[in-house]
C-alpha cells in the first residue's frame, strides 16, 4: 500500500481542531431544510459532500500538474520541493497562507466568497451543496498542504484520491459538530493543534525520503531501471 494513503488520512484527523475553527463557523451557520434531524442529517451531507467535490477537483488539477512533471522526468525533484513545501507549511505556515492573496488566485477567492455569500442562508438543497462546494475552495493553509502532497503522487487520479482522503479525515470533527454532540473538548482542540504540524512535517520528510531514492522499500524505494535495447545482428 502506498504510504502517502494513510498519511493523507491522518492529516485531516490531525487537522481536525483547524478545520473547525476555519470550517466550523459555516458548518454551524448553514441552515437545515427543515427542523427534524433527518433534514439536518440530508443538509450536513450535502454540505460535506460539496466540500469533498471541491478537494478532489483541487486533488485531480494539482496531481495532474506533478503527472506532467513525471512526464518531464522531474518526479524526484517534485517529491523533494513538495516535501521542502510542507516543512514550511508545518513551521511557518503564514507563508503558504499569503498564497491566497496573490495575483489571479486571490481573484477567484474574493468570487468563491461572493457566491458563498449569496447562497449561505439558502435552504434549498442545491444552495447548501453549493456552500459545501464554495467552502472546499475558500483559502486555508492546511488544504494548500494537502495539495502539494497531491501533487507529489505525480498523478491526477492519485492526487484526486490523496485530497478525498484527507477530506475524510476531517469529518468526524465537522459532521459531529455540525449535528450539536460537540466531539471535541478544549484540550482535544489544544492536543490536534499541537499534533497538525507535526503531522504535516512527517509527511514533509517522507516526500523528502521518497525523492531521495536511498532503497528503503516502500518509504524510499529507487527508480526503476531504463530498458536498453539490444540490438541484434543480422
Amino acid at each position: 500500500m502506498n504510504a502517502l494513503w494513510p498519511a493523507a488520512f491522518v492529516m485531516g484527523l490531525a487537522g481536525s481542531a483547524h478545520c473547525i475553527g476555519m470550517c466550523g463557523p459555516i458548518a454551524l451557520a448553514v441552515p437545515s431544510m427543515g427542523p427534524d434531524r433527518s433534514s439536518r442529517l440530508l443538509s450536513t451531507a450535502l454540505l460535506n459532500g460539496g466540500r469533498l467535490i471541491s478537494y478532489g477537483a483541487l486533488g485531480l488539477a494539482f496531481g495532474a500538474f506533478g503527472e506532467g512533471l513525471r512526464l518531464a522526468g522531474l518526479q524526484q525533484w517534485v517529491s523533494l520541493l513538495a516535501g521542502t513545501l510542507l516543512l514550511i507549511a508545518a513551521f511557518a505556515p503564514t507563508l503558504l497562507e499569503r498564497m491566497g492573496t496573490q495575483g489571479r488566485l486571490a481573484m477567484l477567492i474574493s468570487r468563491s466568497r461572493g457566491m458563498l455569500a449569496r447562497h449561505f442562508r439558502r435552504t434549498a438543497p442545491e444552495s447548501i451543496f453549493l456552500t459545501g462546494v464554495l467552502n472546499g475552495l475558500l483559502p486555508c493553509g492546511l488544504v494548500y498542504a494537502a495539495a502539494i502532497g497531491a501533487a507529489a503522487t505525480a498523478s491526477a487520479m492519485h492526487g484526486a484520491l490523496f485530497m478525498l482522503l484527507f477530506g475524510a479525515g476531517t469529518l468526524p470533527a465537522l459532521v459531529t459538530l455540525r449535528l450539536g454532540s460537540g466531539l471535541l473538548g478544549t484540550g482535544a482542540r489544544a492536543y490536534l493543534r499541537r499534533l497538525s504540524p507535526v503531522v504535516v512535517g512527517v509527511m514533509g520528510l517522507l516526500l523528502i525520503l521518497r525523492g531521495s531514492r536511498l532503497d528503503i522499500p516502500y518509504l524510499s524505494p529507487v527508480a526503476p531501471a531504463t530498458p536498453v535495447a539490444i540490438t541484434v545482428c543480422p
